[in-house]
């Protein structure tokens, strides 16, 4: 970028005329090699974002495991098997809180972040 005798793709010359050799192209330019750092920033996952993946794979597991049990109770004691599974679903949804995204949002917000 510091040398005189370089033009880049489009540059105005004012006047005269002028012989050029092309020395890249494309990605291996300066402007695609500036262009290639910059879209190739890659997105790590936060602490926050890793505890609250975390919390909910918890939350999923024990939903899972609880609507399960409550299924097989359920036909063990001899409920048809379209109720049992109306336990199975209502436990699993029932289970997941309504109000994370909101406290997550409330919580980052009382912190600062």
């Amino acid at each position: 970028l510091e040398t005189r005798n370089i033009a880049f793709f489009s540059t105005m010359c004012l006047e005269g005329t002028a012989m050029g050799l092309v020395i890249n192209t494309g990605d291996r330019t300066i402007i695609g090699r500036i262009a290639s750092l910059a879209s190739g920033v890659e997105n790590e996952k936060t602490p926050i974002a890793i505890e609250i993946e975390h919390f909910v794979d918890i939350i999923a597991g024990l939903a899972i495991f609880f609507g399960a049990t409550f299924f097989v109770v359920a036909m063990v004691i001899g409920y048809p098997f379209l109720r049992a599974m109306v336990f199975f679903m209502a436990i699993v949804v029932a289970y997941v809180p309504e109000g994370l995204l909101a406290t997550v949002t409330v919580r980052l917000r009382a912190a600062g972040v």
